[in-house]
């Protein structure tokens, strides 16, 4: 449980910074990482430097693009959005040779329609925002822009950034230098004054002299230092209609005008030297001959640097360069290796925080819920999401009926208003409007108050977002005439498609919807007659979706507060329900947890008249039936461990003698202690059988409960003594030794008292590894221990009396204690034990013997382990005489005794050919 919860909370601190990373670079998410580029979509500019880099305005209007000379991808710059709602678009944009990008952004309502501001902004080299150069603002209606505010064409001369404003009646240009410390604001150089009754459209160059501006009615002027204008085109007699409408006007390098003719298909290119020669740059047909397929449907062009001419179109680039031919289109800007890669780890995070998510619920709902849950828990986690999912379907099935009404309704409405244009727009005097000459005059004024008041009084929020159109239909094209957008002109071709086809040709309202830069549409286009009947136009009204998004938000808001408050309320019934339904259960429950911790004299007590309280006397009987069988079974276990050790079941991980098995073993490493009194054999001779089992009883019985102080295991009996494990500390094991040893002497005092003769024991006590486990057959199972070292602890044992000692001890043990200094032993040297391939070192344990012993073993120690050294090292003389001084300090040391015998034997005649520098004891 805790690691489930610790493995939680460590998933949630990575989702958190996972999270973070991936909210840091949420842009990066519009791209696949295993693409190599991206195609454009909605193109509206393209210009280059003098590095050959080339930007982009894309996304319609929305985001700027640096590719290098290759097509590969530098840097982008996304449009952002108003804080309450507004859309920013880019209109235009120039570089200098620093590398800083000069653009016009312009702040639209959030319907994409009305200019709120526009600004002259300026970034960085690396595409970061540097600062605002220019601002303009559309407060009120003598102000109001539609979609294009006053700013025009932003370029870069001589080492000044320049920009146009239209202010109506006059135009203005700007100047401010360049530079990336440069902070002043720009500077106004040059008033232009319009001919009476002509609007700005476009404007080229910095000079006076050298400026020309289109008009919306057609024309373009040159104007002079003075401020007065003078037209270029088309001069009189010129072979040019009035609908030959030059767009997208620009200067060349040799102070030449380009400019699109949209209604001829063609780039044109006029010599204000030569007014009257007006050449074609590009057409549809010499744009074929390259193998190059121009539509000239929302077409812009500008000039390179190199004189070469960048024709975009919505989803292509081209260039027409100085010697006529034209490149192969420009489809797609290509990613460069670090932008892969950066993608590559961003996509890496967002599947790695998916993984941690799908972990996540893993970690609740299959380890955490899997546990146990008060059933309150379990009501709420499976009645709460049931109730939301089913509210959420019907709501979502509510919601999706209302989104289709409303997208209905809408389409009525825009149909009712579209078949209203034929009272908004008079036929005959739409049909009298012949050229851009036409524009802002007397009729076009009229047509755009009436198509204003009506939607003016009718401009709730509900209904704002409308875009209106007026076309004209002569000889089977549609001209545009009147939008809500200062950057379309009159008498420009309009696409023909089903929609518009079926109302000129068959008079019938239709309805469709499109998508631009400003949003997704609905549009409903009806016919306009003139007093003839005949068709002369076409009257259209859009709604931008946003508005109907915004109900459809309002509603799924209004839906998800609805559902949470609801949740909430059900959530709230269902806890105190549960809460006043459990109590007696809690009650029971609490009953039966005392009865299960041991206290069976607790009494269930429910009062509540029901299923509950029947269970609780049920529940009365069962712990009383419960309370006199486990009484049985209590004094059955206490009786059963005499037999087989709690200890030893632990060791083999089983909570009770039903788990165990036949062939259930284990592998320790423990000390092994070996206990027998000496000449039983001739004690019990001396004994009857009854008297025989009442003296080992009570020998057993005073010398047992030793093992069990210091944690130790009884075993196996062994007649006249036992075998003891310790699996704990070798100093509990030789403690447990000393202690048995010095209650030796108490004993013997009692024995003595009531005539009895003293015993004597040895222990035997080494430490290894042994293998616990059962062993038997089906019928008569047994615990046993099979081991070296009880064969070692055994003869040790046996060599206690030969030695003179009371405890032997292997070098095994002394190794392994924790406080060797808190024992008395000595070294008795390497011994060869009967059975054991390998002489061990063995330790005489002295610390529990009578005074008298201990004293003398302890003052002859040092000098009788210096005299095993001699003996070990063949100095036989010199061992003798040691063990020699020892016996006369010690007359009762067996050990040196011996020692001192070996030693006379091997100085008087020589050691056999097997000496290895052990003592042999038999």
């Amino acid at each position: 449980m805790k690691k489930s919860i610790a493995a939680l909370l460590l998933v949630l601190l990575l989702l958190g910074a996972a999270g973070t990373y991936l909210g840091l670079n949420r842009e990066s998410f519009t791209l696949w990482p295993f693409h190599k580029s991206m195609p454009f979509d909605g193109l509206s500019k393209a210009i280059s430097d003098g590095h050959n880099n080339l930007f982009v305005i894309d996304n319609a209007k929305k985001t700027i693009h640096k590719l290098n000379g290759d097509g590969v991808l530098q840097y982008s710059i996304t449009s952002e959005t108003g804080k309450n709602g507004e859309v920013y678009r880019f209109n235009d944009m120039a570089v200098d040779d620093l590398g800083y990008l000069y653009t016009i952004r312009t702040l639209l309502d959030p319907y994409g329609i009305a200019v709120k501001s526009e600004q002259i902004v300026r970034y960085t080299p690396n595409g970061q925002f540097d600062r605002s150069l220019f601002s303009q603002e559309y407060n009120d209606a003598q102000t109001q822009r539609y979609r294009l505010g006053s700013l025009r064409n932003v370029q870069v001369h001589d080492g000044m950034v320049y920009f146009f404003n239209d202010e109506v009646q006059q135009l203005t240009l700007y100047q401010a230098p360049v530079g990336k410390q440069e902070t002043s604001e720009p500077k106004l150089v040059y008033t232009i004054k319009l001919p009476q009754n002509k609007f700005v459209a476009e404007a080229d160059g910095f000079k006076p002299g050298e400026i020309y501006y289109s008009t919306r009615s057609g024309e373009i002027y040159r104007a002079f230092g003075d401020g007065h204008s003078e037209l270029v085109y088309p001069l009189p007699g010129l072979d040019r209609t009035r609908r030959n409408f030059p767009e997208s006007l620009h200067l060349d390098n040799q102070g030449r005008l380009i400019f699109i003719d949209f209604n001829n298909k063609m780039i044109s290119r006029l010599d204000p030297a030569q007014p009257y020669t007006i050449e074609g740059l590009v057409t549809e047909e010499k744009a074929q001959a390259n193998g190059i397929d121009l539509a000239f449907d929302a077409t812009s062009s500008s000039i390179a640097q190199d004189g070469s001419l960048i024709i975009v179109e919505s989803t292509q680039i081209n260039r027409r360069l100085p010697d006529g031919t034209i490149t192969p289109s420009m489809v797609e800007a290509l990613y460069s290796q670090p932008v892969r890669t950066q993608l590559f780890v961003h996509w890496s995070v967002a599947v790695a925080a998916l993984i941690l998510v799908l972990y996540a619920i893993k970690l609740v709902f299959f380890n955490l819920l899997q546990r146990r849950l008060p059933l309150m828990m379990k009501q709420i986690l499976i009645l709460v999401p049931v109730i939301a999912a089913s509210m959420i379907l019907l709501s979502t099935v509510i919601y999706e009926s209302f989104s289709k009404k409303m997208e209905e309704e809408t389409f009525s409405e825009l149909i009712l208003l579209a078949k209203n244009g034929q009272n908004l727009v008079d036929g005959d005097k739409l049909e009298s409007m012949s050229s851009p000459l036409d524009y802002n005059g007397a009729t076009y004024q009229s047509f755009r108050r009436k198509i204003q008041s009506v939607f003016e009084n009718n401009a709730s929020d509900d209904n704002q977002g409308f875009y209106k159109a007026v076309y004209k239909y002569e000889n089977g094209v549609i001209y545009r005439i009147l939008e809500d957008d200062d950057g379309m002109h009159m008498f420009n071709p309009f696409q023909q498609t089903p929609e518009n086809q079926q109302v000129v040709l068959e008079g019938k309202p239709a309805t469709g919807q499109w998508q631009d830069f400003s949003g997704e549409w609905r549009y409903a286009i009806a016919p306009i007659f003139n007093s003839a009947g005949k068709i002369v136009g076409v009257f259209e009204t859009s709604k931008n979706l946003d508005g109907i998004l915004k109900h459809r938000q309002a509603v799924l808001q209004s839906i998800i507060r609805n559902i949470a408050l609801i949740s909430v309320g059900l959530l709230l019934v269902l806890v105190v329900m549960t809460y006043v339904l459990l109590s007696s259960i809690r009650k029971l429950r609490n009953s039966v947890g005392e009865i299960a911790k041991g206290n069976w004299d607790t009494v269930v007590t429910i009062n509540t008249r029901d299923e509950v309280s029947d269970l609780g006397d049920s529940v009365n009987t069962m712990a009383a039936r419960i309370r006199d069988y486990i009484t049985k079974v209590e004094n059955f276990s206490q009786s059963y461990y005499r037999f087989v050790p709690q200890q030893f079941l632990r060791f083999l991980n089983k909570e009770s003698i039903l788990e165990v098995e036949l062939g259930d073993q284990v592998e320790k490493n423990m000390s092994i202690l070996i206990f027998n009194i000496r000449s039983f054999y001739l004690l019990s001779k001396k004994l009857t059988p009854e008297e025989n089992f009442n003296f080992v009883n009570s020998f057993l019985s005073r010398f047992g409960p030793y093992v069990r102080k210091h944690q130790g295991l009884m075993n196996k009996y062994l007649g006249a003594g036992f075998m003891a494990l310790f699996p704990n500390q070798a100093d509990e094991a030789l403690q447990a030794c000393v202690e048995m040893r010095k209650e030796l002497d108490l004993y013997n005092s009692h024995r003595a008292k009531v005539g009895y003769s003293p015993l004597d024991f040895g222990i035997g006590l080494h430490k290894g590894p042994l293998r616990l486990g059962i062993i038997g057959e089906q019928q008569r199972l047994e615990g046993n221990v099979i081991s070296d070292g009880v064969n070692v602890a055994s003869m040790l044992e046996k060599m206690t009396e030969p030695l003179g000692a009371s405890i032997l001890i292997t070098d095994h043990v002394v190794q392994s204690l924790q406080q060797p200094a808190a024992f008395q032993y000595r070294n008795l040297g390497l011994i060869q034990v009967e059975g054991v391939k390998e002489p061990l070192r063995l330790f005489d344990v002295y610390q529990g013997d009578p005074d008298t012993i201990r004293v003398l073993k302890e003052k002859t120690k040092t000098l009788f382990e210096q005299a095993v050294t001699y003996y070990q090292v063949g100095r036989f003389y010199d061992a003798r005489e040691a063990f020699l001084m020892v016996i006369k300090q010690n007359r009762q040391d067996k050990a040196a005794q011996l020692y001192f015998y070996i030693c006379d034997e091997y100085f008087q005649h020589g050691t056999t050919a097997e000496w290895n520098g052990t003592l042999s004891v038999s």
